[in-house]
């Protein structure tokens, strides 16, 4: 482990370290968290095809905190039809380390004017705008590799919404392995005059089937103005809610559990609202300097201005009752670049992730190869990494490219939670290390 994954590590607080600790674990395989490339990566992990049975696996790359999911292209499609074709995304990640995969034939998106793609604006609102493109989506366990396929929507209309998110419960509260998990988008019901209701459109594991909950009481959005969701940005699970980003606005959340889901908003910090500029150009990249995510317990939210060096960053932490934001961090800093790299000093930096331990760290990103550290509290770097080359190459600092995922140790060893009958197929498939999955659409 290089010297500054050791200063991470050393920093992780001591209740939430023994959280993702168990007796039968006494030492760490893997790091705390990592994080997570948005773009799975088909039969990586060695060249040569892998066999029926190969299950999906993490590729934690040596001095970073950086890791990529490798999938086996016949998991995804079967058929060998559209698998160069095939675009795969990390949509979200749960509290304990669950991911939500989505893979589309890339030959189904809409065409990209200029830097933006239509469908990018406006999601959660423009009904007449583009249908999505079919996706097959997928829950993984990174470290077990096991994956979930879930079944097609099966609507009646072709509907529109917000990126999906994923939410994981556990009966007892605890910190161990989920229950139950809903992946869940906002989203436009029904058809003709019903085509207006707002509605959050979800998948249940308890139920193994898709339905749609009206939500409930008034719009919390203020009138005069649309939610433009940044589909860059992972949505975030938090205090048993699913929180999607207007990075020029607010944030806005609903407990997708509930049959009677509340839809709640939030405006960013004083300062940090934008005017309502959709479609702007520019607007599409502001993601890459506002990020939403967890630390340490609480919803943050951190801003780096658009000044050049010293840049600032500021950090705020949401309220236990939801309403407010504080100011935790306000700093100027300045970039301390590997010799050679001199040229992007001048640069704005990027976010790259919120550190999920430590609510000082958070990771900025410099072009398409370099990560460092920045301590706020103290307002000084803490050192940096590169990022490995299959990564970095495909990267020119886009937004939400790395997402934070947890990795408790019990992860490798737990299921995925499934509906009833399956969920005994799986385990006991499991103990034999055979694929259940292939050999269920093997009988479909």
């Amino acid at each position: 482990m290089s010297l500054l994954l050791r200063r991470l590590a050393a920093v992780v607080p001591a209740s939430l370290h023994r959280s993702l600790c168990t007796a039968a674990s006494p030492s760490l395989s893997h790091p705390p968290w990592t994080m997570l490339y948005n773009r799975p990566a088909l039969n990586e992990s060695g060249a040569p095809p892998p066999p029926p049975g190969a299950r999906a696996s993490l590729d934690l790359f040596e001095a970073s905190l950086v890791s990529q999911l490798s999938v086996p292209a016949h998991l995804i499609d079967p058929d060998g039809d559209a698998t160069g074709f095939l675009g795969g995304t990390v949509r979200a990640a749960s509290s304990d380390g669950l991911l939500l995969l989505d893979f589309a034939d890339a030959r189904q998106f809409p065409p990209v004017i200029g830097s933006l793609r239509h469908s990018w604006l406006h999601e959660f609102d423009a009904a007449g705008g583009p249908v999505e493109p079919d996706a097959s989506r997928f829950v993984c366990n990174p470290l077990s590799g096991q994956l979930f396929r879930l079944p097609a929507p099966g609507m009646a209309v072709a509907k529109m919404g917000t990126p999906f998110g994923l939410l994981t419960e556990s009966s007892d509260g605890s910190h161990g392995p989920p229950d139950r998990y809903v992946v869940a988008q906002l989203s436009r019901g029904g058809c003709g005059e019903l085509g207006s209701r707002r509605v959050v459109r979800r998948f249940l594991s308890e139920t193994g089937a898709w339905d749609e909950q009206e939500l409930v009481g008034p719009s919390t959005v203020p009138a005069g103005r649309v939610m433009c969701i940044d589909l860059k940005h992972e949505v975030v699970a938090f205090g048993g809610r699913l929180w999607w980003a207007d990075v020029r606005w607010g944030v806005c959340s609903v407990d997708p559990f509930s049959d009677q889901p509340e839809h709640r908003f939030v405006e960013l910090p004083q300062g940090s609202v934008l005017p309502d500029l959709a479609g702007m150009a520019g607007t599409s990249t502001l993601g890459r300097y506002r990020r939403v995510g967890v630390s340490e317990g609480k919803l943050r939210y951190i801003e780096v201005s658009n000044t050049r060096n010293p840049f600032v960053v500021s950090s705020f932490s949401l309220d236990e009752e939801g309403r407010c934001w504080t100011l935790d961090y306000k700093i100027k800093a300045t970039s301390i670049l590997p010799e050679g790299f001199e040229r992007l000093e001048h640069n704005i930096p990027c976010i790259a992730a919120i550190d999920p331990f430590n609510a000082n760290f958070v990771y900025l990103n410099y072009g398409p190869r370099i990560v460092l550290v920045l301590d706020m509290a103290k307002g000084e770097n803490l050192g940096g990494f590169f990022l490995p080359e299959r990564i970095g190459c495909q990267t020119l600092c886009p937004s939400g490219f790395l997402v934070p995922c947890m990795l408790p140790t019990w992860l490798e060893s737990s299921h995925i939670p499934c509906a009833g009958i399956y969920d005994s197929l799986v385990r006991f498939y499991d103990t034999l290390d055979l694929d259940i999955e292939a050999l269920v659409f093997a009988l479909l």
